[in-house]
């Protein structure tokens, strides 16, 4: 809440023109870099233009009362001169100021409602573009000989499925995997499960909420090393680049084909691309892969507005990230100097490969 409250206060010094040169580059690059914040930037300049609306109209109501009861003044005057009616002219006024008090009230009532469904409508509209696919897992009911089962197999993940479930991919050979920040944001615990059901305990290690992307590290003592097949790509995918990726939007590991339609995120963001492919509920985190088995990127959200359109980080954001992770993490960089296995591989045994390194992320709460 409190921080809420601080980022408030940053908007409206900001909308105000109250901000040094530096602190408005900040936080302008602040902006283009988090979605959320441009959304809430946008929304309150719009509640405020509203507001600024609502006084200028009751300053020009204000206006032609005062207009108004200059010109009924003489006539009123003149009615108490040939009638000699001082108490009707009393009443008269008191009526008048009644009837403007209620007046100026439903107006007062009338315009808040107006900008507060302006604003409502504002967000909807904003919000309504962008969804992440991150998966609600649904409880499930299993027998006695089940549960004990599970507890007896240390590679299996807690019975109860999770609160919400994702796709994470290796960035290391030592148990390092990349998913999407929300997917394990206020997570109790998490596991990640392979391609052959096992299932490791898992702990966040590095964050970057702006990007929307965390590194978990396998805290299972079972888990085996191996290299990886694939590398880092360096530099951005060209627009119209085919590309491919790999999620669990169900149990089981599901392909999904596409290209990249812009070379920039939602609302603009330079860190991220557009690509047309489908994806859904599950499929946050997901590697996104070109022809040579190389990853480009990493799925974080969808348009709810178009069918097939979505958004992931770039690979060159993701590899600063890990640069930047602390030595002491004990991760294994091998992935941004490594040379792909998978070029000039079909794509039915890329897949094959790839298999053994994308991830089901299930997350309990």
């Amino acid at each position: 809440m409190k921080d809420d409250m601080n980022l408030l206060r940053e908007i409206e010094r900001y909308l105000d023109g109250e901000m040094s040169g530096q602190e408005k580059a900040v936080f302008e690059e602040l902006r283009k870099n988090n979605p959320q914040i441009d959304r809430q930037v946008e929304e309150q300049a719009l509640f405020l233009q509203q507001l600024q609306h609502f006084g200028q109209r009751q300053s020009l109501k204000a206006k032609m009362d005062h207009l108004h009861r200059q010109l009924d003044m003489p006539t009123l005057r003149k009615q108490a001169q040939e009638e000699n009616l001082a108490a009707k002219r009393v009443t008269i006024r008191r009526r008048t100021i009644t009837n403007l008090a209620a007046a100026a009230c439903i107006a007062l009532v009338t315009s808040l409602s107006t900008i507060a469904v302006l604003q409502n409508a504002a967000k909807n509209k904003s919000t309504a573009q962008y969804e992440d696919v991150r998966r609600v897992l649904n409880n499930i009911q299993r027998s006695q000989n089940a549960l004990i089962n599970d507890i007896n197999n240390k590679n299996r993940a807690p019975v109860n499925p999770g609160t919400y479930g994702g796709t994470g991919f290796a960035v290391s050979g030592n148990g390092y995997i990349v998913t999407n920040y929300h997917v394990v944001a206020g997570a109790d615990s998490v596991y990640v499960q392979n391609n052959k059901g096992e299932a490791f305990k898992a702990v966040s290690v590095f964050e970057d909420i702006s990007s929307d992307l965390a590194v978990l590290k396998i805290a299972d003592s079972t888990f085996k090393s191996q290299p990886l097949p694939y590398a880092l790509k360096p530099q951005n995918a060209r627009l119209g680049e085919e590309v491919f990726t790999m999620g669990f939007p169900r149990d089981e590991i599901v392909y999904g084909k596409g290209y990249i339609s812009a070379k920039t995120g939602f609302n603009g963001d330079t860190t991220a691309y557009q690509v047309s492919i489908p994806v859904n509920p599950g499929n946050s985190g997901a590697p996104l892969l070109d022809n040579q088995g190389d990853v480009v990127g990493i799925v974080t959200g969808k348009q709810t507005t178009s069918d097939g359109i979505a958004f992931a980080v770039k690979s060159a954001h993701l590899k600063r990230l890990l640069d930047e992770m602390p030595k002491d993490k004990g991760m294994k960089k091998e992935m941004a100097r490594n040379k792909s296995h998978l070029e000039g591989v079909n794509r039915i045994d890329q897949i094959r490969k790839l298999e053994e390194f994308v991830y089901m992320v299930k997350v309990y709460n």
